[in-house]
């Protein structure tokens, strides 16, 4: 991938920064609207950000450390990648990230470059594990629906001495003669079977 096009991944992606406010925090959000985000800029931390942000910002520092725990707590459920912008000279910083447990830690003294580049990782990152996620509950579905379709084969094997070819084949022509799913018409089999038993 060339600068461009990877720059170009920024494009569009919703940025929230809880940061001091400062010249360089204001000349840095001006820099990621030019690449297309859409930033937003606050302090101090608070628990709950934009629901529609993507990736998360947080400087971090002791005295706030009540409100960073339950900003990251919300964050754990929402799998938004956060930055951690730490001074990574600090060594009093260092169990309070561990508990954090951020995607990614950068220098807080702002670095634009090296940010955009973390930015960029974390925002891959997220994306990949979000659709890691979602293969993950399509195989889950389709492992529950061929559980039941198999469940359902074999009541009508056992109930009506079917072999699995007839079993299948009887709910296959169920399913069509009242369109309806091969799912949906294993559910009914099994509903109506439990029924008289």
């Amino acid at each position: 991938m060339n600068e461009q096009s990877l720059l170009a991944t920024l494009s569009g992606v919703r940025l929230h920064i809880f940061h001091p406010d400062s010249q360089s925090v204001r000349a840095f959000c001006a820099s990621l609207t030019q690449l297309g985000c859409k930033v937003q800029h606050s302090w101090p931390p608070e628990a709950s950000f934009p629901a529609e942000t993507q990736v998360l910002l947080v400087a971090i520092e002791t005295h706030y450390q009540t409100r960073l725990l339950r900003l990251f707590e919300t964050i754990k459920h929402q799998h938004t990648p956060v930055i951690a912008l730490a001074d990574c000279h600090d060594a009093r910083l260092f169990p309070l990230l561990l508990q954090l447990q951020p995607a990614a830690i950068a220098e807080r003294e702002l670095n634009p470059f090296a940010l955009i580049v973390q930015i960029i990782g974390s925002w891959q990152t997220a994306q990949q594990n979000s659709q890691l996620r979602t293969e993950h509950a399509a195989r889950h579905q389709r492992q529950v629906r061929n559980e039941r379709l198999a469940q359902a084969k074999g009541v009508l094997m056992q109930t009506f001495g079917l072999d699995e070819s007839d079993a299948y084949h009887f709910m296959r022509t169920e399913a069509m003669n009242t369109r309806s799913s091969l799912e949906f018409t294993a559910e009914r089999v099994l509903n109506q079977l439990q029924k008289l038993s």
